[in-house]
């Protein structure tokens, strides 16, 4: 990795992909981040039923990219990004596995719509391989930042245990800025094409609003629950 941050400083600005991704995108990030689903979820004044509702529409997303990644595992262009380690459907199944019975919930809620949309455009993304590096680098990376405050808060607010919040561990990982780092590298060396540099950035774009699509129906889940018990 020493040898790759040497290449990557002496090719200049032309590396710096992951930076101007990150700047292109900040405004759908901030927008997703600041929906009112998840600040109320963050700020504790939602119930740890919507953490549980959240976690499992994450069941479908996660499950259809890590389909796709470990189609595309072996292609050595991706390899160096698609770190399986990252996987997060075995601690999302087992955190439900206590989470759903202890709220209630004896099956898996149903997909909501958008979360169908997410996951068929998961799919369909899978024919350019740099589209499905778009969506992996914004769950994982999310999920080793902000999903890293989630993590502390819904166990802080919600008195959900530990052992139920494997989803935000990585084990394995356990430095995580220098493995953000790295990751960041590694796409500044694979986006090395024009091709590439845009299906990352509109795909980038479109999974911000598609995250953005799933806040607002869980919102609108929760509140008709909240009217139908009052």
């Amino acid at each position: 990795m020493n040898n790759l941050r040497g290449m990557l400083m002496s090719q200049g600005d032309e590396v710096l992909f992951s930076t101007r991704l990150k700047e292109v995108t900040k405004a759908d990030h901030d927008e997703a981040e600041g929906s009112e689903f998840i600040t109320t979820l963050m700020n504790g004044t939602r119930n740890s039923r919507d953490y549980v509702l959240l976690l499992s529409q994450y069941t479908y997303i996660y499950s259809a990219l890590e389909v796709e990644v470990r189609a595309l595992v072996k292609d050595p262009d991706l390899a160096p990004i698609f770190d399986l380690r990252l996987e997060r459907m075995s601690k999302i199944q087992a955190d439900l596995d206590s989470l759903l019975p202890a709220h209630g919930l004896t099956d898996l809620p149903e997909p909501l719509p958008a979360t169908q949309d997410y996951v068929r455009h998961i799919r369909a993304a899978a024919d350019d391989p740099a589209r499905i590096v778009a969506h992996h680098y914004l769950r994982y990376l999310g999920d080793l930042s902000g999903g890293q405050i989630i993590g502390r808060l819904v166990e802080r607010h919600y008195g959900i245990a530990p052992d139920d919040l494997s989803m935000w561990r990585f084990e394995g990982i356990d430095k995580h800025k220098p493995y953000k780092d790295e990751y960041r590298a590694k796409l500044n060396v694979y986006a090395v094409t024009p091709e590439r540099v845009s299906s990352l950035l509109e795909e980038a774009a479109k999974g911000f609003t598609l995250n953005k699509a799933l806040f607002r129906e869980l919102l609108t889940q929760s509140q008709q629950s909240t009217s139908m018990s009052a």
